[in-house]
């Protein structure tokens, strides 16, 4: 199974889970500690989960697209703000503006717009940091000041009409250049709000004191920022990243298969036909004693193509 992590420019995080499960209620661990209730969704309607320590008990009721997002807790050092993941594959988003510092295992990269697009394997630490922040707030709020002092000492100091016009027009030129990158530096802080509203001090502290820079240039300065929808980024992140988690899969699972024999191949093809049934059944319809088929369903098991559950102290195999 795959987790999908996204990582906003504003520092939010959102871990995302979406695949067909088979059974009556599912257990499944989740790979960093939420901060709150995850929300669950049984076919795309929600449902109520159990948290138990670091597994959430999801009902299935039979076979369901389920799909689970939530916050994990993040940790911040000297800047920099992280989270632990447990064993497993992930794709992970990255939006522009975002610099990744992961200790997970890269398979594979690639990038989409603006964004970043990595497939990685668990475990280890994921950290990130917000580019820019302190270095648009000193580079904002010194041009105004400049311009405001020497729009004041040359109107007082210089008595010819014509240098007096020149230098008016230079500090208008390099006010309007302020304000319209104080525009853009608002802007970028209020796009992007993920379904958890996140947002670090400094963050807040950089867009307001942008916000003040433009309004002693210009004297009056209107900012329209849009926010965009969480669900375009997840349409656009699920368009892009497709490929590149199938290529990843295919290639772990295609190292795993050199391993199989003929049996584990037979077993496995009756299985993705049939859709899932119990090892009892698998020995039955291809001819096959128990010891073996338990011994080539475990290997499978081993290499992640198939997955077993006990259904009334039965072992039932199903696919992946």
């Amino acid at each position: 199974m795959i987790w999908i992590i996204l990582i906003f420019v504003n520092g939010t995080v959102l871990l995302l889970f979406n695949q067909t499960l088979v059974g009556s209620v599912y257990s499944l661990p989740l790979p960093s500690p939420p901060l709150s209730a995850p929300v669950v969704l049984n076919n795309g309607t929600p449902v109520p989960a159990v948290l138990n320590g670091s597994v959430l008990e999801v009902p299935v009721l039979g076979r369901a697209v389920v799909t689970v997002k939530y916050v994990p807790r993040v940790a911040t050092a000297g800047g920099t703000l992280s989270f632990n993941v447990s064993d497993g594959l992930y794709l992970i988003w990255a939006q522009g503006g975002v610099v990744l510092l992961p200790t997970v295992k890269i398979l594979n990269y690639t990038k989409s717009g603006d964004a970043v697009l990595m497939v990685a394997e668990g475990p280890g630490a994921i950290a990130y940091a917000v580019q820019g922040t302190r270095t648009t707030a000193q580079t904002l709020g010194q041009p105004t000041k400049q311009a405001v002092n020497q729009t004041a000492t040359q109107t007082t100091a210089t008595p010819q009409m014509t240098q007096t016009a020149s230098n008016v027009s230079a500090v208008q030129t390099t006010a309007h250049a302020a304000t319209q990158t104080a525009t853009t530096a608002a802007s970028i802080t209020q796009q992007a709000t993920p379904y958890t509203t996140y947002a670090s001090s400094t963050s807040t502290a950089v867009a307001g004191h942008a916000s003040s820079s433009s309004s002693a240039a210009t004297g009056q300065t209107s900012v329209a920022g849009g926010r965009a929808h969480p669900d375009a980024a997840l349409a656009l992140l699920f368009a892009a990243a497709a490929v590149v988690a199938i290529i990843a899969v295919l290639a772990l699972r295609g190292r795993a298969r050199s391993d199989l024999n003929d049996t584990d191949r037979m077993v496995l093809s009756y299985l993705r036909r049939v859709g899932g049934a119990y090892e009892s059944e698998v020995a039955r319809a291809l001819g096959i004693p128990r010891t073996t088929v338990f011994k080539s369903v475990r290997r499978l098991e081993r290499a992640g193509l198939v997955a077993v559950e006990k259904r009334d102290g039965r072992n039932f195999v199903a696919p992946k």
